[in-house]
């Protein structure tokens, strides 16, 4: 068995998260051998104000138009 955690910035649609997600499961399955149902993946969203790179918070993410 597997236990991921993800920490990234928030904002991303449910739907980008349901494709990262897979994207990670597959990506674990590949490298390891292990089956897609042994890997937990849990994620934890933070605003960028509580990320900093290079010394500065990072931006929010923008929402595309279609979901504001």
């Amino acid at each position: 068995m597997a236990i991921l955690t993800i920490d990234m910035r928030s904002g991303r649609t449910n739907e980008q998260k349901r494709r990262f997600a897979a994207a990670i499961l597959d990506a674990v399955n590949r490298a390891t051998g292990e089956p897609r149902e042994n890997v937990h993946l849990i994620i934890h969203e933070n605003p960028g104000i509580n990320l900093v790179e290079n010394g500065q918070h990072l931006p929010e993410i923008a929402k595309p138009v279609h979901e504001q």
